[in-house]
């Protein structure tokens, strides 16, 4: 079955943008890369939630390593657009994290403001090491230096839902991503 061509979510419209073949393809090459970097140890997966669940169980999957989950949910987005405030709704277990390499996973880095204001309350926890992972990356509406260890795949500044991503609330489950139409 093919994935329909446009979807409406509440009032606005989005076109096809990263098929599941090709964000598939991309993780397994990030899983092989994690494996790669941190196979000698025990790492802790830290997931920021909502969006990077799904990113998040299939980048586990892929990179064959074991180590314990936690998860981490923050607040930054009013609409398609971010607000500039982060909010840390549901902080780290310091237990899973203290001396520990952490794999920070993280569905999109657009303006690094959330990145910028979780990564110290992170290092305050006493990580070993921090490798930060991103689906998504708009270095074009990056706002704050965050450095980004791997990334699935760098894309323009446009809104994107599907894979764990949404838009108020609606399209985190398409197993695809999909783009705002542009409106004229």
């Amino acid at each position: 079955m093919l994935p329909p061509d446009r979807i409406k979510l509440h009032e606005y419209y989005f076109r096809p943008f990263l098929s599941q073949a090709v964000i598939q393809e991309r993780v397994t090459e990030l899983g092989n890369e994690l494996n790669a970097r941190l196979a000698a140890g025990n790492p802790s997966f830290v997931i920021m939630l909502k969006g990077a669940f799904i990113f998040a169980a299939d980048l586990l999957r892929a990179s064959r390593l074991g180590g314990e989950v936690s998860f981490v949910r923050t607040s930054s987005y009013v609409g398609t657009e971010t607000g500039g405030e982060v909010k840390l709704l549901l902080p780290p277990e310091e237990s899973l994290v203290r001396d520990k390499d952490v794999v920070l996973v993280e569905d999109i880095v657009d303006s690094g403001l959330t990145m910028q204001a979780f990564l110290p309350k992170l290092r305050e926890l006493g990580p070993r090491s921090v490798t930060l992972v991103t689906l998504l990356h708009k270095p074009e509406a990056q706002r704050a230096d965050i450095p980004v260890d791997l990334v699935g795949f760098t894309i323009p500044p446009k809104f994107v839902v599907g894979y764990g991503l949404d838009y108020d609330g609606l399209g985190r489950h398409l197993p695809a991503l999909y783009q705002l139409e542009e409106t004229y």
